[in-house]
């Protein structure tokens, strides 16, 4: 059996804590002070914004797809090439390393900000081959029902999770203990769920391009989908709603977050 590990990208629930932050600016009686919002709605501002261009070669989706098996026989189309690009990374702006990407590892970021080292900028292509060099099998962009939707949505058999595995922003997890819904299940566009099987060298690369990547999972023979870690193990359910669900209407939800009902596909190769 080939063992593949399933590596999130980004974090969950990020766009979820967006919509929240601003959300809570109008609760007058709310725990957080003005200042403390202001900050974590401008660390989020910050953090890189991924982009899945379903393109090969530049051309528009559609004109240059293959078409796999999916489950029941059914063939779905795909890019060959999907190309991840991505905002708000971090470059040197000086330098034999001008233009290029901070790694995470990076020291004294603040004081290079200060001094006009560094910027904030785009890159086109993060991660250039990375469908063969990693022997990425699928993609799958989150978003609403968060990172346990995700994990659901997954089409590549069995496999094994923790929960301790995943990594959330301090702000969202403040977020969602002050409005008692759960993390796992808030809005998450901007991160992306992975099978493949060089996860540490994708993650050594992520981490030089900027990028918080994590290693949640493995695959299983069979098709049981767990979590086990040190809190105990349980089956993977299906969950329809999301947590903001929980909050909010579905017009006020559609008339925020326009993408919030759209229904994301993963990519098989």
């Amino acid at each position: 059996m080939r063992r593949e590990k399933l590596l999130l990208l980004g974090y969950p629930g990020q766009w979820g804590s967006q919509f929240l932050w601003k959300k809570i600016r109008e609760d007058q009686d709310c725990p957080f002070s003005k200042a403390f919002i202001e900050e974590e709605e401008e660390r989020l501002r910050r953090l890189p914004k991924l982009y899945l261009k379903e393109a090969a070669y530049g051309k528009p989706t559609g004109e240059a797809v293959k078409a796999l098996p999916e489950k029941g026989g059914q063939l779905q189309s795909c890019p060959e090439h999907p190309i991840l690009s991505a905002e708000n990374i971090l470059l040197f702006t000086e330098g034999e390393k001008k233009g290029q990407s901070i790694p995470l590892y990076e020291e004294d970021l603040q004081a290079k900000w200060n001094a006009g080292e560094l910027s904030l900028g785009k890159v086109e292509n993060l991660f250039p081959n990375w469908i063969s060099d990693f022997g990425i099998s699928e993609i799958l962009p989150l978003g609403r029902g968060g990172i346990l939707s995700g994990l659901w949505q997954l089409s590549g058999g069995g496999f094994s999770f923790s929960y301790e595995k995943i990594p959330f922003l301090q702000g969202t997890i403040e977020l969602c203990e002050y409005f008692q819904i759960s993390p796992y299940y808030l809005y998450s566009e901007n991160a992306y769920l992975l099978r493949l099987e060089e996860a540490e060298a994708f993650l050594e690369l992520a981490r030089e391009r900027g990028i918080v990547a994590s290693c949640i999972g493995i695959s299983e023979e069979g098709k049981k989908r767990m979590r086990r870690d040190a809190q105990g193990e349980s089956f993977l359910t299906k969950r329809e709603r999301d947590s903001l669900e929980e909050l909010f209407s579905k017009k006020e939800l559609e008339e925020s977050l326009p993408a919030f009902f759209r229904k994301e596909d993963s990519l098989v190769f």
